[in-house]
């Protein structure tokens, strides 16, 4: 293997195992250990066999093993009898017992010596296409790579042909869908920050119902309520709402949807979040007062909303934009009507308001997490900005409600 000095360091530096396993002779080695040989038995040969389809194709092969766990084999054509293998890790964090349920699982694995291991998924498919490069001399996108690997998975063979019969079930035996524009016209208010439009979009009757999404009613009602969420952002985006904090409302919202226990809740909370966002996109339209805003502006903002746990700086934001810092801080001023600075305090505390609202951190981590150089500063700015000190605010009006925006 003339690629072995490569491989060694690569796994170093992955913190993936790889190993390299001779089909003719039986024989695996542990790259990131010296002299880890390993020879198999005729019974063990077979075990691999039957574990890892091992073809001499001319792409990386990706075994899916379990939800989360993969493992990778790249054939080297210059020695055929050779395979590198890489893995098996799991590419998603999970709680301990969960873990040791999947080792256990899968024993059999780590009895040929195949150490599960944590790596997350895009690291890993990086460190395998990184290793088809190097065995192979040959590049291969990842999007290359699993329409590659798609004619090895019998489901997405049958992507299609399931389609058309899911198709002519749901005209056999459903009615139609929900009007698409009843659709838009919800999206549209949410564009528009029209909260009276969109509460007369939700009180609308239709024929049609949405489409079956699961099996499990609850599974499906949450699965409904992701959608809802997904296209609410991006009509948010579009309104004005900054990218990431409309992306990280998605997260935030998405993350709670799953911890639900009941399809009524779910509802519920469907309509909050469309509610969300029409109330962030009303106040993106109270700075912008009819104003067609610079794209520089937006990524301002995106920066601040990204940085706000650290100490901002103008000149940063500028190089990230890659404008000139006196310029940017102009054209801010000009159409936000408030300077950088300014801005940058007010959403450190505006951040801070709901903190302060439905979290239990301290008064003084919370001025810490946002980067003030003190608590008196952070009280200071927060007085000047909401009228009273952190803790009267948070005696008022924390953990009032149940669903936060930001």
């Amino acid at each position: 293997m003339e690629n072995s000095y490569f491989l060694k360091q690569m796994a170093g530096l992955w913190d993936v195992s790889i190993y390299v396993y001779n089909i003719k002779e039986k024989m695996k080695k542990d790259l990131r250990k010296e002299d880890a040989v390993r020879r198999f038995s005729e019974k063990e040969a077979e075990q691999i066999a039957s574990q890892f389809c091992l073809e001499q194709n001319d792409y990386p092969i990706i075994f899916d093993l379990e939800k989360e766990l993969l493992m990778a084999a790249i054939w080297d054509e210059n020695h055929p009898d050779e395979w590198i293998l890489a893995g098996p890790v799991l590419t998603a964090n999970m709680k301990e017992e969960l873990f040791r349920s999947i080792c256990k699982k899968h024993q059999a694995i780590e009895k040929l010596g195949f150490q599960i291991q944590v790596c997350n998924r895009d690291k890993f498919l990086s460190g395998v296409l990184l290793l088809f490069w190097m065995v192979t001399g040959r590049e291969l996108t990842r999007t290359k790579l699993w329409e590659k690997n798609k004619e090895r998975s019998e489901k997405i063979q049958k992507i299609l042909p399931r389609v058309a019969r899911d198709i002519f079930y749901r005209q056999e035996y459903y009615g139609p869908h929900n009007p698409y524009e009843q659709e838009a016209r919800e999206l549209e208010s949410i564009r528009s920050g029209d909260i009276y439009a969109l509460e007369r979009s939700l009180e609308e009757k239709y024929e049609g119902e949405i489409g079956i999404l699961a099996k499990d009613p609850l599974r499906h009602h949450k699965n409904v309520a992701i959608g809802n969420i997904t296209l609410a952002s991006r009509a948010a985006i579009e309104g004005g709402v900054g990218v990431e904090q409309s992306f990280s409302m998605a997260d935030s919202f998405i993350q709670q949807v799953e911890e639900m226990d009941s399809v009524s809740e779910v509802e519920l909370f469907k309509h909050e979040i469309k509610r969300a966002y029409v109330q962030a996109v009303k106040e993106e339209q109270k700075s912008a007062k009819g104003e067609r805003k610079n794209p520089l502006v937006a990524g301002v903002k995106d920066y601040i909303f990204s940085h706000l746990h650290s100490t901002i700086q103008i000149a940063d934001i500028a190089e990230h934009l890659h404008v000139n810092a006196d310029y940017l801080s102009h054209l801010f001023r000009t159409q936000e009507h408030v300077t950088i600075k300014r801005y940058i305090l007010q959403e450190k505390i505006k951040r801070s308001q709901n903190l302060l609202r439905y979290s239990d951190y301290r008064v003084q981590e919370i001025g810490f997490y946002l980067g003030f150089s003190s608590q008196s500063h952070f009280t200071k700015t927060f007085r000047e900005i909401v009228g009273m000190n952190p803790n009267e605010y948070r005696k008022q009006f924390g953990n009032r409600e149940k669903w936060t925006t930001i």
